[in-house]
């Protein structure tokens, strides 16, 4: 099987963390059944063609590479906003990715497609795919459901998108809904989630450490403030904990501003954005992950540290209701709640040899679930399936 994949964040060097799971997806495909290629958007200092890990990558152009900047970094939702020239560029975007699609499927004989996000991979290869009978197979990982959000006909798009899809693969039930309930559809689909990398597997702890950490874009959908509240509430009650936050963004000088509120300053490292390959190290310091947010479509840091061995809170809202069993392999907490965030912090480490026996098991329940080689065989599985 010839396979191309079609997305607007993949790994530009080793150790980006830019669609760091789909590289770990797509390395993981048994070599001797799939043929992977993978087409990504071009970025200032990278090659336009590669091959690394078992997949060819191409890159397209679609303007000076000065100005190419729409991917890697968040910023194709501030292209709209933009107007005139942020359109411009997003439609140069969409037409070099499609003209690119389209010379890679007939150069390569490509026998099937795999987009990920539906926006803007789905909406270029739905243009792409036009008078083509090639199986198009499509990944939802969130980000791409909340965009339709800003945009006009936002729910049209959508169903114009998954009209031509064989099959719907998000990364959760929950993200499977909503965009089922946007497009008005009910689509064949699959809940597929990403896989987290192998290199944060680790022992198990023997200890808690009295760090919790965060990770994450710092913005407002992922409600660090939330946690910070949290933690300040601990101070007042004596319990010190140290935070490491990892990550930046829009956000950062509010949370900035916040840990000195609460009092809590002196016992808070904001590290921002790190390599992908720096994580594990930063999660062997820590005992608790802690995930706030209340729109996530999956939480892949929640996989990343129950690989690493820790103990994990996410809210109760999302896809993280599908990553955490309560009270087995981590906790849930009310969304938005620093008040029931901090009971839950506290009751782990008042708990020690529970919360590790937890941390065991979600671990172990992380390794069946969340790795790339049951998830890349599932997917061939599919693969097979749709082109028989």
């Amino acid at each position: 099987m010839r396979v191309l994949y079609l997305t607007h964040n993949y790994p530009r060097f080793t150790g980006d963390p830019s669609g760091a799971f789909i590289e770990e997806l797509v390395r993981a495909l048994p070599q001797d059944e799939v043929s992977a290629f993978v087409l990504c958007p071009h970025a200032k200092g990278l090659g336009e063609k590669e091959s690394r890990n078992g997949a060819v990558i191409c890159r397209f152009r679609y303007a000076q590479e000065d100005s190419e900047t729409l991917a890697y970094e968040g910023k194709m939702l501030d292209a709209l906003k933009q107007g005139g020239a942020g359109l411009r560029l997003l439609a140069s975007f969409i037409r070099s990715f499609v003209h690119k699609t389209q010379k890679i499927i007939e150069e390569e004989k490509i026998d099937l497609v795999h987009a990920h996000w539906l926006l803007p991979a789905g909406v270029a290869a739905r243009i792409a795919l036009r008078g083509s009978r090639l199986p198009l197979v499509l990944s939802s990982h969130g980000t791409d459901v909340r965009m339709l959000n800003g945009l006009p006909l936002g729910d049209q798009l959508a169903r114009w998108v998954l009209g031509r899809v064989r099959i719907f693969l998000p990364v959760s039930g929950y993200l499977g809904t909503q965009l089922e309930q946007r497009s008005g559809m009910s689509l064949p689909k699959e809940i597929l989630p990403m896989p987290a990398s192998g290199m944060f597997v680790a022992p198990p702890r023997r200890t808690l450490a009295r760090r919790v950490v965060a990770v994450g874009n710092l913005t407002r959908q992922k409600r660090f403030d939330v946690l910070i509240r949290a933690l300040g509430k601990l101070n007042e009650r004596g319990i010190t904990l140290e935070l490491t936050l990892v990550g930046d963004g829009p956000e950062r000088n509010l949370l900035e501003g916040l840990v000195e509120k609460e009092g809590i300053a002196g016992r808070v490292k904001f590290l921002g954005r790190r390599p992908h390959h720096e994580l594990p190290g930063i999660l062997e310091d820590a005992g608790v992950m802690v995930l706030p947010s209340v729109a996530e479509g999956f939480g892949m840091v929640l996989a990343e540290a129950q690989l690493a061995g820790l103990a994990v809170i996410g809210a109760d809202a999302g896809g993280q209701r599908e990553m955490i069993e309560h009270g087995r392999t981590g906790i849930l907490a009310e969304p938005d709640d620093p008040h029931a965030l901090a009971c839950a912090i506290e009751n782990l480490y008042n708990n020690e040899r529970e919360t590790l026996k937890m941390a065991r098991q979600g671990q172990e329940t992380a390794k069946a679930r969340f790795l790339a080689a049951p998830t890349a065989a599932r997917l061939a599985r599919i693969y097979k399936r749709i082109l028989a």
